[in-house]
């Protein structure tokens, strides 16, 4: 039996299945085929060189993804380079999240002027092994997860190991810090398709900075997959 079985699968075909993550603010665009460096812009290139061919398609992939988006928001052509630490750095006045898996690659863009970070992940149903669980999980979040019924619980794990990653990549370009998944913790509905996830922290982190924590996330199963999204507007301003 499949992970996420017990959940009606959302069609590929839906416009809406990712973009119901985000405000309409946020563009999402998605890609099912492969990546290829035919695909990247020259100076893009320099930045996977030396990478294994799975890495390059992979992020080639991503970037195809964004500059699509990029494109329904005015900006064309644009080479996506990668700052020291592996981030994309998207033109001036714009932020963006890209995440890929086996089968699927997307990326979400937004002016910043309506969105002040976006972080976005994708998962396959699952793949996180039952050995590595207490480390994605918190106790409670362990406790929760083994209430369940044993078919949910691979599919419960997922949701809060993308859930942590989501929340990870909206804060880390604005903050800057890294965070364990121990420094999270998720609250989320279930028994849907889709739902809602809250998000808050165990420790002092910079995000609480820009928002009140908790902050709700979004996701959706979808096929074999589960994604998650976390937007901030704009209109919140550091806490003095």
């Amino acid at each position: 039996m499949s992970p996420n079985s017990h959940f009606p699968p959302e069609s590929s075909t839906n416009p809406l299945a990712l973009q119901g993550l985000f405000p309409a603010a946020v563009v999402v665009r998605e890609r099912r085929i492969p990546g290829d460096a035919a695909d990247l812009l020259a100076s893009e290139a320099h930045y996977v060189a030396r990478a294994h061919p799975k890495r390059i398609n992979e992020f080639a992939a991503g970037r195809a993804c964004a500059r699509a988006a990029l494109v329904e928001l005015g900006v064309r052509d644009f080479a996506l380079h990668a700052a020291a630490d592996r981030q994309p750095v998207w033109p001036d006045g714009f932020v963006g999240s890209i995440t890929h898996t086996a089968g699927l690659c997307v990326a979400a863009v937004a002016a910043r002027s309506s969105i002040l970070a976006i972080g976005l992940d994708s998962e396959i149903v699952g793949a996180p092994t039952l050995d590595i669980w207490p480390t994605i999980c918190r106790d409670e979040e362990l406790a929760w997860v083994y209430s369940l019924p044993l078919s949910e619980q691979a599919a419960a794990v997922t949701l809060l190991f993308s859930a942590k990653e989501a929340f990870y990549k909206c804060q880390y370009p604005l903050v800057g810090e890294w965070l364990d998944f121990h420094d999270l913790r998720i609250l989320a509905a279930w028994g849907e398709t889709r739902g809602t996830f809250q998000a808050s922290a165990t420790r002092n982190i910079r995000f609480a900075h820009y928002v009140d924590l908790p902050v709700t996330g979004r996701y959706v199963f979808h096929e074999q997959f589960i994604s998650a999204g976390l937007s901030t507007p704009a209109a919140l301003m550091p806490h003095q």
